[in-house]
């Protein structure tokens, strides 16, 4: 995570290291963060996924950008938890920046409702602050698909450009704060009505007018601008002179602007009011501070510095998850310095069907000193980090970045509200080096045979493995829905031939949709292949799933780093980890909003390339492929 990550982290950057070149394995998503739309169609959640406060299931966090943001209300939710921050007003070396507020409560919403979210931020927010000497910090606001408010939390007020100390006004409350400067601070917002301006500082606009900040007042020193809010505050006087006599500067700071929440939307609602400079709720898990000397945390006035950037969380209780289910990187074994492919799991409930808009909070514990991190887009790779289930209940990691030279083991921990379950990961040297050499990234409809062959190519110590080498064709989901080979078999071993080359034989997909990863295997060193089954009657709606009702997990389409190359017949270097589907998770950059904003949260559907039909050479150059089948080790 990066430094607007909504939990504590130990982020670790990673030294010398050489710039990643990520690669999409499918389209990408309209707004970064979250989970890909699925093969099927399905929207997925605006916002970034992050770690629920107990009693919660989902979690989303929105930060400050000028693209448009929204969020549409999840399937049988009828109410969220809402904390939202405004952004706190910039200052100089004489007088800060006020304070934005904070404004948290119940929403009362219905299943599948638009809602419209814009937050504070440079260039972004509900209402912008006033300019002047040091501008007044925007609002963070959530609108009905109409535009009319639930949520507002006013922006702060600026500092005013004299050379004597001054207070800018901190955000309401219903109320914003008057700036310090007796007789030409600017005054903050009163519920709906706009601050007044001091001296030739203009007032602050009401909330029938857009409430935004006045600008501070014009001259040589201007005045300091107000902050925007429900109303914003008033502008402070500006000088053409600069002098002052003791506390009696000669121009003024900006006023605060006033938070709102709809009484009739918004439950057991609760304002609050930071002191000065200092931001409000800063012992909320959500609260972040800056991760450099020179910006502002969440909402803080700026002291010499620009204000603190606003942020808006949302958090509901959704169906309950039972199990988290291993369907990707099972008992995974890498070479050290080879990053790790995504793990992945899918959340069920008692019923067995999958759980949609859980977070999913992946933790590494790293007892051998392997140091292993995620690659996280958009800031430093960390060892946690929040992924939210899709809508066939999957959640993935990002690759996982190994740079050491130790062998040992570390441990991944998926958990959620009620589930949870751990991976075991070990590094270990080989002689051997496992590469997908065919039939990766396909896909087949339901119940029909994949058109091409799973290949995986072996080399030992640097040159083709001897003919007769054993590979273990492993299908990581247990459910009854996944693909089978030839039907029926989950774990086959197959013998290399004498280009070190071992073909699997058919595999049939099941009545499950979604992507499905297979692992090759000789001894600890391993690859593996990502396949989809797709709807049979050619449609982009989700399949049945297995017995028990679960369809199977659907792709993610989120950058990872570039696939290693694979090893040729001749001996050349390759790696255990090419090829298998990529992503970066709940991880990403900063997201699409801006004023008012309104947007789907749908992602582009997945595009993979498939085979046309199954050649009758082709089919017998895999179907009848010397194998020995395995049952004694998984029961398959």
């Amino acid at each position: 995570m990066h430094d607007d990550s909504a939990v504590p982290r130990r982020a670790r950057f990673r030294r010398g290291a050489a710039a990643l070149t990520f690669v999409a394995l499918t389209a990408g998503t309209a707004l970064t963060g979250a989970p890909a739309a699925t093969a099927a169609g399905s929207a997925a959640l605006a916002g970034k996924a992050c770690t629920p406060t107990e009693g919660f299931s989902g979690c989303r966090l929105f930060v400050p950008s000028e693209a448009k943001q929204g969020f549409d209300v999840p399937a049988g939710v009828t109410s969220l938890d809402v904390r939202a921050w405004g952004e706190g007003g910039a200052g100089n070396s004489m007088t800060s920046g006020g304070a934005g507020g904070f404004v948290a409560g119940t929403l009362k919403v219905s299943p599948g409702e638009a809602l419209r979210l814009a937050v504070a931020g440079l260039n972004a927010g509900d209402a912008l602050g006033g300019k002047g000497a040091e501008r007044g910090g925007n609002s963070s606001g959530i609108r009905t698909s109409t535009g009319s408010a639930l949520v507002i939390a006013g922006g702060g007020g600026g500092g005013g450009g004299d050379m004597a100390h001054g207070q800018a006004g901190a955000a309401g409350g219903e109320s914003g704060q008057d700036a310090s400067e007796a007789g030409r601070g600017g005054k903050g917002a009163t519920g709906a009505k706009g601050g007044a301006g001091t001296g030739n500082g203009a007032a602050g606009a009401d909330h029938a007018k857009g409430g935004a900040g006045g600008a501070g007042g014009a001259g040589r020193y201007a005045g300091g601008g107000g902050g925007a809010g429900y109303a914003g505050g008033g502008g402070g006087t500006g000088a053409e002179t600069g002098s002052s006599t003791g506390n009696d500067p000669t121009t003024g700071s900006g006023g605060g602007g006033s938070s709102y929440a709809e009484p009739a939307r918004v439950d057991d609602a609760r304002f609050v009011v930071g002191s000065g400079y200092k931001a409000p709720e800063k012992t909320d898990p959500f609260w972040a501070g800056s991760d450099n000397p020179i910006d502002s945390g969440v909402a803080e006035g700026g002291v010499n510095a620009p204000g603190g950037p606003g942020r808006i969380v949302l958090q509901w209780r959704g169906l309950p998850v039972d199990r988290l289910a291993q369907v990707s990187g099972t008992d995974v074994t890498t070479q050290p310095g080879h990053d790790v492919k995504p793990l992945a799991v899918v959340a069920r409930g008692k019923d067995g069907k999958p759980v949609a808009d859980a977070s999913v909070t992946y933790t590494i514990e790293d007892p051998d000193g392997l140091k292993p991190l995620f690659y996280l887009t958009g800031g430093p790779d960390d060892d946690e980090t929040v992924v939210a289930t899709d809508a066939q209940g999957r959640a993935q990691t990002p690759w996982i970045n190994l740079s050491g030279s130790k062998e040992g083991s570390f441990t991944v921990r998926a958990q959620t509200l009620g589930a949870s379950t751990a991976f075991t990961v070990r590094v270990k040297e080989s002689p051997y080096v496992v590469s997908a050499a065919g039939g990766d990234k396909q896909k087949a409809e339901q119940g029909q045979d994949f058109a091409d062959a799973l290949l995986a190519r072996v080399v030992k110590s640097g040159k083709t493995a001897p003919a007769g080498t054993e590979v273990e064709f492993r299908v990581e989901d247990t459910a009854k829905g996944a693909p089978r080979f030839e039907g029926e078999d989950r774990v086959v071993r197959v013998k290399t031939d004498d280009s070190g080359e071992a073909t699997a034989p058919a595999l049939t997909a099941g009545e499950g949709t979604g992507t499905y990863t297979v692992a090759a295997s000789v001894g600890d060193a391993m690859t593996q292949f990502a396949v989809e089954v797709v709807p049979g009657d050619g449609s982009e709606e989700p399949g049945p799933g297995d017995e028990s009702g679960s369809p199977s997990p659907s792709p993610t389409t989120d950058p990872s780093p570039a696939a290693e190359p694979s090893p040729s017949a001749t001996g050349t270097a390759g790696t255990s980890t090419t090829g298998g589907t990529s992503t970066t998770g709940g991880t990403s950059t900063e997201l699409g909003g801006g004023s008012l904003a309104s947007t789907g949260a749908g992602g582009m559907g997945l595009v993979l390339a498939a085979a046309a039909a199954l050649a009758a050479v082709g089919f017998a150059a895999f179907r009848f492929a010397p194998r020995m089948k395995l049952r004694s080790r998984d029961n398959a």
